[in-house]
């Protein structure tokens, strides 16, 4: 397929617009490729002709030619003298030098096939003089594919199709659009780079990926290099595939050209575009100028096409049907998860809300209880003071109006009056207000005659001599606060002087406590440890022995003295200080008095004890503090008679073991 510009010639002025219009046409089809192949001199005139296939078929009249004539003939066919300069330019270089010349062609058949083209159309050969085009054509093709750099260059833009697939393929379709777009693009692969393959082919002339020119393969047929590096670049670069593909290769293939690397060089198509011809350059600046702009160009078209490849790799992801298979299970798995997610936190959150509900209700249910209780006490707090403030009220009325009774219709000096003065009496009947309750308030009332006797239609007489009651209640009111402090003060020190003496019987118990062996070893390291004239050694004594024993109850420096002082008095010199012998002597006194059956045989029932407080005490305790519990749980038995019975069944354990 190829377009060509035509123009639109008018053939007469009627109807025809007054300015030509131009297009451009698809020449396509087997009309347009038999031309073409024609035009080339790669089909014969007449080869769509029964008078060819009739010569094909072996003819009677035509069998004289063998098939390496008709191949001789059609070689000889393809002369460049005979191209027009149209055709000559449709020409690639490699076409040039020798028909079939491949693309991937060695500098060896290259030099071949320019000898050859020399020998054919050299000026002396041709006799068309040096500026003769085709020589020069042969010249110009020779120059650039026999330069590994130019050839490079040439070999970028040279019969390549650029063009990628559109978007919204079927997936029916997907293999057959994307499979030969992603085969042209793979020429381009750095592994495909032609200097990089000749060196290869240079330096290891036995590569196995690179098999030597004319070698056999198993099947008996020759290999050239073009084979070679298809299936190099085959072995190489992962396969599309197809739908039996698995995806572990799918992934690697997309990987591979992503990060695709492209030998490409744009240098040559750069040079034609921007027209600078550096050889032709007038100075160095201006030839630096030129390969400037021509690598700027250069680099405009890498990316140019960097981006074409990315493009279409973004396209065939998208198309890929195994892709959008692989892309709507790890949908749906997602959709499954967030879906267990948000059910798993809308269950959390229910449950949370029904502890928050339960918990709420249960303290707005406590509130109501604690309001309620509050309520009921603040109403009986109103209610008693509404009655003690009543109960005052009626006993200062009472009061005073006996008072005035009291008093004689004569002036008096009032002698035989209760109280000296109405400030005395007021004095009372406050004291009595504050220090008496409603009841006793409401008792003294009714003494003095009751709510009916201040009443204006009451006709309960007062009680006047009731007075003198309340006189003497409230010199015994006033008394009793005094005595009420005194009480408490000597409740006070009888509690001390109770806990005071507790404390002293405590201590006796413990000074009658029995002296331990390690108690006693302690008592001696620390006499030893703080000599006699230093500051607070007693203290220091106390310290020592309760840091290294740990007793459940301390020892006080007290008790250290008179022990101390039992062990002096019984050594030879009562002046001596505690020795080693003396505590051992001690210890093994205290040894006979905590066990008096050293020499009895261990009972059934004695050896169930041990067993049980064994259990009891595990052996993660301090080990003194242990067998002393243990010994504490078996009667009759010291805590050395434990221990050596403990020993004596974990011998025989282990000997039937």
């Amino acid at each position: 397929m190829s377009t060509s510009e035509f123009v639109i010639t008018p053939i007469s002025p009627l109807d025809w617009p007054s300015t030509l219009l131009t297009g451009q046409i698809q020449r396509a089809g087997r009309s347009y490729l038999a031309y073409e192949s024609r035009l080339l001199n790669r089909r014969h005139f007449l080869h769509s002709s029964s008078f060819y296939q009739q010569q094909q078929n072996g003819t009677a009249s035509s069998a004289s030619l063998t098939s390496a004539q008709a191949v001789e003939e059609k070689k000889k066919e393809y002369d460049l003298l005979a191209m027009s300069e149209r055709k000559l330019k449709k020409l690639s270089y490699y076409q040039v030098l020798q028909r079939d010349l491949p693309m991937h062609a060695s500098a060896d058949d290259i030099r071949k096939a320019y000898h050859k083209a020399c020998l054919k159309y050299h000026p002396d050969k041709t006799g068309r003089g040096e500026e003769d085009e085709v020589f020069l054509l042969v010249k110009a093709a020779f120059d650039t594919l026999s330069d590994p750099t130019k050839r490079r260059s040439y070999d970028s833009t040279v019969d390549f199709d650029e063009n990628i697939p559109k978007e919204g393929v079927d997936e029916a379709d997907f293999y057959n659009e994307y499979g030969p777009v992603f085969e042209r693009n793979l020429r381009f692969a750095s592994f495909n780079d032609p200097a990089r393959q000749a060196t290869a082919k240079t330096d290891d002339i036995s590569s196995p990926l690179v098999k030597k020119k004319g070698k056999k393969n198993k099947g008996g047929k020759k290999s050239n290099s073009s084979n070679d590096l298809s299936s190099q670049t085959k072995e190489t670069c992962p396969s599309l595939g197809d739908d039996s593909t698995p995806l572990s290769e799918v992934h690697a293939f997309y990987d591979f050209w992503i990060h695709f690397e492209s030998w490409r060089d744009f240098t040559l198509k750069a040079t034609k575009e921007t027209e600078h011809d550096v050889e032709a350059a007038d100075s160095r600046d201006e030839k630096r100028w030129m390969k400037q702009e021509i690598d700027r160009k250069v680099k405009k078209m890498k990316k140019e096409e960097m981006a074409r490849i990315n493009l279409l790799v973004e396209r065939a992801m998208a198309a890929d049907p195994r892709l959008k298979r692989e892309r709507e299970r790890e949908r749906k798995e997602k959709a499954a998860k967030e879906e267990a997610r948000k059910k798993l936190e809308e269950e959390k959150a229910e449950l949370e809300r029904k502890e928050r509900e339960a918990r709420e209700a249960e303290e707005k249910k406590k509130a109501e209880v604690v309001a309620k209780e509050k309520a009921n006490d603040k109403k009986l707090k109103e209610q008693q003071k509404k009655q003690l403030r009543k109960a005052k009220q009626l006993f200062r009325k009472l009061t005073m109006t006996a008072y005035q009774a009291a008093i004689p219709n004569n002036e008096s000096t009032g002698k035989d009056a209760v109280w000296d003065d109405l400030e005395q009496m007021n004095d009372d009947i406050e004291l009595l207000c504050d220090k008496l309750s409603s009841v006793e308030l409401n008792a003294l009332s009714e003494v003095l005659g009751g709510s009916a006797a201040v009443e204006e239609d009451g006709n309960a007489p007062i009680c006047v001599d009731a007075l003198v009651e309340v006189r003497q209640c409230a010199q015994e009111t006033a008394a009793g606060a005094e005595r009420q402090s005194l009480l408490a003060i000597k409740e006070r020190q009888e509690a001390r002087k109770l806990a005071a003496e507790k404390a002293r019987e405590a201590k006796l118990a413990r000074a009658s406590a029995p002296w331990t062996k390690d108690e006693l070893s302690a008592l001696a390291k620390a006499v030893k440890k703080y000599p006699p004239g230093g500051s607070n050694r007693w203290d220091a004594v106390a310290l020592f022995i309760n840091n290294q024993c740990k007793m459940p109850d301390p020892r006080s420096k007290e008790e250290c003295i008179e022990k101390y002082n039992q062990i002096a008095a019984s050594a030879a010199s009562p002046s001596a200080q505690i020795s080693s012998s003396n505590v051992k002597d001690a210890s093994a006194e205290t040894d006979r008095d905590g066990g008096s059956g050293a020499n009895e045989p261990w009972t059934e029932e004695q050896d169930t004890l041990l067993q049980e407080m064994l259990r009891k005490y595990p052996a993660d305790m301090d080990k003194n503090e242990r067998w002393k519990a243990i010994a504490k749980g078996v009667p009759g038995r010291s805590k050395k008679e434990c221990v050596e019975r403990f020993k004596a069944i974990r011998e025989a354990v282990r000997q039937k073991g």
